[in-house]
């Protein structure tokens, strides 16, 4: 009987000992969900090119501004996704023709270009495809990042303008109409 009394003793020290040591720290899981909004909004700005004549470069009389009105930080990328009836687009630095436009686009704070500020290497839009903007892709190599249409911050404004370069000649005459988008992404 007394090592029965004995072996209960030491069981209840020792368990005691153990549920003290147990109670010092446990753990809790929890789950979430990240909502991230990518969303860009473009303004109605009407662009015009006025009058091109063949062969010749127009530049917008102005830029449109870009907004990223999402909360995430944003790239943007071009596609020209509509054109007039009977052109088609010119998606190289080559030669324009008959019938045949090109247009190209650049980010930039500047507030007055010329066809020569756009790069036929890195700024046309194509309509086959979305092109991402990035430091030298629709921008002007020498500027910052902030003007640009990459790492665009929720609430940031950036400047497109554009230039086209008109067919070498053409039967459709008066005003056409050309629609780019512009997409964001979450970089």
């Amino acid at each position: 009987m007394k090592k029965l009394i004995l072996i209960v003793a030491f069981l209840a020290i020792v368990g005691f000992i153990s549920q003290a040591e147990a109670a010092g720290f446990d753990t809790c899981s929890m789950s979430v969900t990240v909502q991230v909004g990518v969303s860009v909004s473009v303004t109605d700005e009407l662009l015009t090119f006025g009058t091109v004549n063949a062969t010749e470069s127009g530049v917008s009389t102005g830029g449109c501004t870009v907004e990223n009105d999402g909360s995430a930080l944003n790239y943007y990328k071009l596609k020209i996704t509509g054109t007039p009836g009977g052109w088609t687009v010119e998606q190289t630095g080559g030669s324009v023709d008959w019938d045949e436009f090109r247009l190209l686009g650049l980010f930039t704070s500047e507030s007055s270009l010329v066809a020569g500020d756009f790069s036929t290497t890195n700024d046309i839009v194509l309509a086959t495809a979305e092109t991402t903007a990035d430091a030298d892709v629709y921008a002007i190599s020498a500027e910052g990042a902030s003007v640009k249409g990459y790492d665009c911050t929720a609430t940031a404004f950036r400047k497109l303008w554009f230039r086209f370069d008109a067919p070498l000649g053409t039967t459709i005459t008066g005003q056409q109409w050309i629609t780019v988008t512009v997409y964001a992404y979450q970089t």
